[in-house]
């Protein structure tokens, strides 16, 4: 009898509030199958991770009748599908109707996870790659990185058909795992190309032999040419056809594997114990000629860049990831206030914070150590301001071999690691006081009872897509932002170093690139950036700086003889005719704002006026309050910023050495200006960078 409710198996069962774990009587199950299960429950309470006692509890009387009548002694007497199948019939034999779908999925993944487990541990003497099932958190003898992403990956090579190909692949992948030629996770995709594609091909064809029936004098190309063809006909489950650079994958992917084959061909069919791998030539490496394979193209870089007003509103909405599910919280979207329900999450709330302020992937994110924060030499982190750097980021490289692992960050970041610690630290002690400090900042939530796992990518792609479609964040021109593709947060910090004059090597040694070129890819931006750098040389930001142009020519650029609705009477307002503006008249802080000298008199006066609007309400605050306005008034914050933007302006244009011409917040800082190197987020999603 296993009792999961006190004992050393407390932590292996979900906890249902309104339901006990249940008990597990294996009395009735044979002693081999009950060595097997306390095995199993063993491997799982090292590994940290849980099972459903209920669905075990049931499934051990399955397993017990079906036993009992086919005088079995292994739950490896049956595969998988025959397990379910005969639980389908037990659950008929007995209801008298067929199991409902929930039913059959619970013990397919007991079934399923157990069943892995014990064929891995009857196949120890054997080599791991021959194993049907690669599971590297199960399996260590499985070569991987020491920081590789695991999370949700294990092969399952039995379906893939016929036997020569499929033990042909499993030895590429051993090779080049063990080689470092390969890494475990593009190993999925890998198999999807030849395990699938491919192999629907040699079915398709009805090709069954390692040298493709290829023609002595054609060689490949005959056998090339027609998988190229074959592939541009095929669909995906969505019923689309294969996009171009799948297609590209999947032939670099053969050929790849061919000319490993062909170069090893003796090898292969001595440790393959197949004879016909000898049979391959040097033109069995030879698959494609120049122009042949597919373009991979990687779409308009101008997707893959949020401008900073939609980010802004990200970052303001990004705590209803962590607020609890329990709570709302009023949002405006698309012009209308709405109560939107937090998404309970602190972690991906944290991580996604990291992923806008840093821009490193959000693997290297979600795989950083427990303490990855070190001090700066030479640098005092207590006088250290909040623009300035504070600490050193070190991350898990988990794409390019030998690429820096660590940046300067500042207070913002030390303070959202700092809290994450707390948070990490609390929630493994929450089941043991005594334990130690988890080894990842950011901790999985599902199977992860000894705190050894890192936090999954998917989970967080699952919130943000939520998060995405309940605040429906829009761009400059109308157009929905696509935020939860995470890698967007690269794209946009790169390409805001970019923009703000950050020279290139230094840009390169931040983002953990290898080469220039890979740096380069950032540099395409929106059209709105090139269009707001050209304007640059047309404006002054509302701080003064000087930006050269004519104020005809910038009457041409925006177009405002047909968009009149744009004039205003202290300037004009460059927004794109399809956005919507909700600032009300809060013009002076916005950054699609411009003005020239020809509005001096009207801004002049604009001063006078708000100045004496502060002066009256501060007159009537302390008559109906008997105190001051302090400095955090909403009201008054927000005169207050009017007022300085309207001095710098009319300093600007007064004495200033530019043709008289002024544009709003927002503008990038040019090469010989400060130039801030990390963006310091106040509450409210506000940039501290110029």
């Amino acid at each position: 009898m296993v009792d999961f409710t006190a004992g050393p198996f407390a932590r292996l069962t979900y906890a249902y509030p309104a339901r006990p774990p249940a008990r597990l009587d294996l009395a009735a199950l044979p002693e081999p199958m009950r060595q097997e299960v306390g095995y199993w429950l063993h491997t799982l309470a090292v590994a940290g991770e849980r099972v459903n006692s209920w669905a075990l509890a049931e499934w051990v009387r399955v397993a017990a009748a079906v036993a009992a009548g086919q005088d079995l002694c292994s739950f490896t007497g049956l595969s998988v599908e025959e397990w379910v199948a005969a639980a389908r019939r037990r659950y008929h034999d007995r209801h008298h109707r067929l199991p409902p779908p929930s039913y059959l999925h619970n013990h397919r993944a007991t079934i399923a996870r157990l069943h892995a487990a014990l064929t891995l541990a009857c196949q120890a003497g054997q080599p791991w790659w021959r194993s049907v099932i690669w599971d590297p958190r199960h399996d260590r003898r499985i070569p991987v990185r020491e920081h590789e992403p695991l999370e949700g990956q294990r092969l399952n090579f039995a379906r893939v058909s016929p036997a020569w190909l499929r033990e042909a692949i499993q030895w590429y992948f051993a090779a080049g795992l063990s080689t470092g030629l390969l890494s475990w996770s593009s190993l999925p995709s890998f198999l999807s190309y030849l395990g699938r594609h491919f192999a629907a091909f040699l079915a398709a064809e009805g090709i069954d032999t390692p040298d493709l029936d290829a023609d002595p004098e054609a060689g490949i190309r005959p056998v090339a040419l027609r998988l190229a063809a074959w592939l541009r006909q095929q669909r995906t489950r969505a019923g689309r056809l294969l996009a171009p650079p799948t297609i590209g994958l999947i032939q670099t992917t053969v050929a790849g594997f061919y000319a490993f084959m062909a170069d090893r061909r003796a090898e292969a069919a001595r440790e393959l114990a197949e004879p016909r791998w000898a049979g391959l030539t040097d033109a069995h490496a030879r698959w494609w000629r120049p122009g042949e394979i597919a373009g991979r193209y990687r779409g308009p870089a101008e997707g893959n860049y949020i401008d900073a007003t939609a980010l802004s509103r990200i970052a303001e909405h990004v705590e209803i990831l962590g607020l609890p599910c329990d709570r709302a919280r009023t949002v405006t979207v698309n012009g209308t206030p709405r109560q939107i329900r937090g998404l309970g999450d602190e972690q991906a709330m944290r991580a996604f914070l990291l992923a806008i302020a840093t821009g490193r992937r959000i693997n290297e994110i979600l795989m950083m150590d427990f303490a990855p924060l070190s001090p700066v030499p030479g640098l005092d982190a207590s006088k250290a301001g909040q623009d300035g750097p504070a600490a050193r980021l070190r991350y898990q490289q988990t794409k390019i071999a030998g690429a820096p692992q660590a940046i300067l960050v500042g207070a913002d970041v030390v303070a959202i690691v700092t809290e994450q610690q707390e948070f990490a630290r609390a929630l493994v002690r929450a089941s043991d006081p005594g334990a130690a400090d988890p080894p990842y900042l950011f901790l999985a939530w599902q199977a992860n009872t000894a705190g050894q796992r890192h936090y999954r990518a998917n989970t967080l792609n699952g919130l943000l897509t939520q998060l995405a479609a309940l605040l429906q964040v829009t761009d400059a021109t109308g157009a929905l932002v696509d935020f939860q593709r995470t890698h967007r947060m690269r794209h946009t910090k790169a390409t805001d170093l970019l923009n703000a004059g950050v020279p290139i090597h230094v840009v390169q040694r931040y983002m953990g690139h290898v080469s220039p070129a890979m740096t380069m890819h950032y540099a395409k931006t929106l059209a709105e950036t090139h269009e707001a750098e050209f304007l640059r040389f047309a404006k002054l930001r509302r701080d003064g700086r000087p930006l050269e142009m004519d104020p005809a020519d910038v009457y041409e650029l925006v177009q405002l003889d047909r968009h009149t609705d744009r004039i205003l009477p202290n300037g004009v307002c460059l927004l794109p005719p399809p956005k919507h503006c909700d600032r009300g008249n809060a013009c002076l802080t916005c950054d699609h704002f411009a003005t020239d000298a020809r509005h001096l008199g009207e801004l002049r006066a604009q001063l006078t006026a708000t100045e004496e609007l502060v002066q009256a309400r501060q007159v009537q605050h302390r008559q109906r309050t008997g105190a001051e306005m302090g400095p955090g008034h909403i009201w008054l914050a927000g005169r207050n910023a009017e007022l300085a933007s309207l001095r710098a302006i009319i300093a600007a244009l007064e004495t200033g050495p530019c043709a008289g011409a002024v544009r709003g917040a927002g503008v990038p800082a040019r090469p010989g200006q400060p130039v801030p190197v990390t963006i310091n987020r106040k509450p409210g999603g506000h940039s501290d960078a110029g």
